[in-house]
């Protein structure tokens, strides 16, 4: 078994043991907001189809299935330049010098070893694994000013590779993504929470978007696919789900700047 290669915003690893209580048997495995893929790398499906919005997440994926060993390095070396550094400000000057990098591979949709290289690296040297933009979609997230940075385990790297030649990897809407499911398959569900924030886009994922996402639960139960959904605890994700099966659950934040808002709920709602 792998463990996720990126920290991100919003991963399951607190929901880990509700999650996997609820999996059901089925034929093949659909994720189409990956983003970290706490759940997946836990189950380690045979047959999988995996999708995120994020071109460069998915990019890195991809280099890591097909080529982990040329990303490994790149990333080393990445690590060297900044651990060699002697000072705080010298660190700081040497990860704004990798971000500004990264952002060139975004602009020029470099979809390489070297790309994803570079985000591995950020993951661990940014502050609190968040993946941000702005709005000309140019990655902004500020160093967290670590003395040294290990930023992956050779052995996690890869059984990451393994489990991930099981999968089609996607980029692209969460629609499109779950096209092929058919009765008998299994989709996790964990989109950008409602009423929270989507660092991905401008515009976020709005409440259109999570009223596309019911109205596709709702066909793919029709379908005979098993759904299993995490969603912020709201009287509308409740409201709009009070047909199927809803269960709260206490989690941390560890991202909001104040303290007494560490805590909260969120739901966990399954068709089956």
């Amino acid at each position: 078994m792998s463990t996720p290669l990126v920290k991100w915003l919003g991963g399951k690893r607190q929901l880990l043991d509700s999650l996997l209580k609820k999996i059901p048997k089925y034929d093949c495995y659909f994720e189409p907001f990956f983003g970290g893929g706490a759940l997946f790398f836990s189950i380690n499906p045979a047959r999988a189809v995996i999708n995120d919005q994020n071109d460069q997440l998915m990019n890195l994926y991809v280099q890591i299935k097909d080529a982990p060993e040329s990303v490994m390095k790149l990333t080393e070396s990445l690590q060297d330049r900044y651990n060699s550094e002697s000072t705080d400000d010298s660190r700081t000057q040497t990860y704004y010098a990798i971000r500004k990098e990264f952002n060139q591979h975004i602009a020029n949709k470099d979809y390489s070893a070297d790309a994803a290289a570079h985000l591995l690296f950020l993951n661990k040297a940014g502050f609190n694994g968040i993946y941000r933009v702005n709005s000309q979609d140019r990655y902004n997230v500020p160093s967290a000013h670590r003395k040294y940075i290990s930023a992956f385990e050779v052995e996690n790297v890869m059984a990451v590779s393994e489990s991930l030649k099981k999968c089609e990897i996607l980029h692209g809407d969460f629609e499109s993504a779950c096209s092929k499911a058919k009765a008998g398959d299994f989709v996790f569900f964990d989109s950008p929470y409602y009423e929270t924030f989507d660092s991905y886009r401008a515009g976020g994922f709005n409440t259109e978007d999570h009223i596309r996402l019911f109205k596709l639960f709702e066909a793919l139960t029709k379908k005979n696919v098993s759904c299993l959904l995490t969603n912020s605890n709201t009287d509308f994700i409740k409201d709009m789900y009070k047909s199927y099966r809803i269960k709260t659950i206490g989690v941390k934040r560890f991202v909001n700047r104040d303290g007494s808002n560490r805590t909260g709920s969120e739901v966990i709602i399954t068709n089956y």
